[in-house]
């Protein structure tokens, strides 16, 4: 169903482009232009992309290079823009750079928020924004951060939990 918020993606440019969105909609709902979406014969479609790619009769391009150009210019870019690969996304920072940003001064306040135990999955999930398990050689790598931030691990029967040493 074409809207007048759709509008742009179902008609082409070189009609909506001279007389604008607002007054190309008019036309359309005053029913002086016909709705690509409705059932056309095969001449009737042909008449209705001429019309749309190259305008009226006034307006159209006088030479076949210049129609070519305006389809080239119209539609193959648009395709080139739509195959073309979105930039690569910056690299996620590593576990180690992460540790590294954030300890001990960003610790010390996210831990003065929090009310719980201080647990390693909570650290790693919650302030390096990493996901849970980690690895072994991650594993030592946050322990020696904690200790050398000043925190000790204790534990109770249940649960192991980081505690700031006095």
């Amino acid at each position: 169903m074409v809207t007048q918020e759709n509008l742009a993606e179902h008609y082409s440019r070189s009609y909506w482009e001279p007389i604008g969105l607002r007054k190309a909609w008019e036309e359309i709902e005053a029913g002086a232009v016909a709705d690509p979406e409705a059932e056309l014969t095969l001449q009737e479609h042909a008449e209705f992309l001429a019309e749309h790619l190259f305008g009226t009769r006034r307006k159209s391009p006088e030479t076949s290079d210049e129609r070519i150009s305006v389809i080239v210019e119209e539609f193959y870019s648009s395709r080139k823009e739509q195959e073309q690969e979105p930039p690569p996304s910056p690299p996620l920072p590593t576990f180690e750079e992460r540790l590294d940003a954030r300890m001990p001064e960003v610790l010390e306040i996210w831990a003065a928020s929090q009310t719980g135990h201080i647990t390693s999955r909570l650290v790693v999930e919650d302030l390096l924004h990493y996901q849970w398990p980690i690895s072994t050689i991650h594993q030592r790598a946050f322990g020696h951060a904690m200790r050398q931030a000043g925190w000790t691990l204790q534990r109770t029967a249940k649960k192991r939990f980081w505690v700031k040493n006095a």
